[in-house]
């Protein structure tokens, strides 16, 4: 082969490989512009950033939604609680779960449950929000240490502790006791209380429980309802009174509704059923002292209202409840000089208290009726 077909063979394979490249511009390198500040490299390194990029965190608010909703699993007892309407916490959370791609709750019929992602945020959110609230509480030392909450049940606060509050000021003016009243069983570490006073079995896991005083129930009513009615000498007579119920204790199964104190009096035969109901134990009580009808009363709410007069105990039948009072407090927290003082002041009210409703405990005389031994 001459020098000139050589030449012509390879123009010819030049002009290929230029129209297969005219076809496919990406496959030639591209001429970079020294003075452009553009290096070759940089578009890898920006898609290796979008690649490892993490996710935008979700607001602190509609984390602290989130976890309310996922402690009560129910939209509307976290509005409740946060002062909201059910709808804004129903779009909060699937503002969250949009967010996030993925579902945190099972919406059933008429309950909710987490999902296995739900319960792992829940929890870890549930203590990050706790640990933020002593945080902030934190900066003020001197505040922090002179504040005490404690929550509990509004009948319990309002019939038995505030008006044993005095006492606990006399001796403890440096510190500043708030009082949260709620009907929702509130948690310590997530709502930044220091105490709980409870009324219940005794088993709270998480928490350091001490044993303040057990209870019992005897029914009480106006003095006017009996001057109206007459005295009362037998169950079946105090029966065809008008009675107040409880509706938490009925579901409570602590032995404070009417049918458990009857079965414990052996009179499982007669009907208990008639009256009007409340939702709250406080309520029946006010409706007693006001003459509506008769109502099952603790004797840790009621003995100070019997011993005044405002209240009289038309059978002197009572019976102990399954339920005891105790206070909570988080472990870590046991120690603290507020802590033990308010523990110690409870204790010792605890046990007058006791003393108290001994005294004052009623027992029947009566040959016909079961004799209820006094609270041991």
């Amino acid at each position: 082969m001459t020098d000139a077909s050589t030449q012509v063979n390879h123009r010819g394979r030049f002009a290929s490989l230029a129209a297969s490249a005219a076809v496919r511009p990406s496959s030639l390198p591209r001429q970079i512009d020294p003075h452009s500040g553009v290096s070759p490299t940089r578009g890898r390194r920006d898609l290796g950033a979008r690649r490892t990029a993490k996710p935008r965190l979700p607001s602190l608010d509609t984390l602290r939604v989130f976890a309310v909703a996922a402690r009560h699993l129910s939209f509307t007892k976290a509005a409740n609680e946060l002062h909201l309407t059910q709808s804004a916490i129903s779009h909060r959370v699937h503002a969250l779960e949009d967010e996030l791609g993925m579902p945190l709750f099972k919406r059933l019929t008429r309950r909710l449950e987490l999902t296995r992602a739900g319960q792992s945020l829940a929890q870890r959110v549930g203590r990050a929000v706790g640990d933020i609230a002593r945080a902030v509480a934190d900066l003020d030392e001197t505040s922090d240490e002179r504040r005490l909450a404690v929550t509990t049940l509004p009948s319990v606060a309002l019939r038995w502790l505030i008006p044993r509050l005095p006492r606990f000021h006399a001796r403890n003016p440096d510190i500043e006791l708030q009082v949260i009243a709620n009907l929702n069983l509130l948690d310590l570490r997530s709502a930044g209380i220091d105490a709980a006073i409870r009324f219940g079995r005794g088993r709270y896991p998480g928490y350091a429980a001490t044993m303040l005083m057990p209870d019992s129930v005897f029914p009480v009513c106006s003095p006017h309802l009996i001057a109206k009615h007459g005295p009362v000498r037998s169950i079946e007579e105090l029966l065809k009174l008008p009675l107040l119920h409880d509706s938490a204790s009925e579901s409570a199964g602590g032995g404070l509704d009417w049918r458990s104190w009857l079965s414990h009096l052996g009179r499982d035969d007669l009907d208990s059923n008639n009256g009007q109901r409340y939702s709250e134990a406080g309520l029946a009580i006010e409706a007693a002292m006001i003459g509506l009808g008769v109502a099952l009363g603790r004797a840790s709410l009621v003995s100070d209202l019997v011993a005044d007069g405002t209240l009289v105990c038309p059978l002197p039948l009572s019976a102990p409840t399954a339920f005891s009072y105790y206070l909570l407090v988080l472990p870590e927290a046991a120690a603290q000089p507020k802590i033990v003082r308010f523990r110690e002041w409870l204790q010792a009210e605890a046990a007058t208290t006791r003393v108290n409703a001994e005294l004052s405990n009623p027992r029947s005389n009566d040959a016909g009726n079961t004799l209820v031994p006094a609270v041991e």
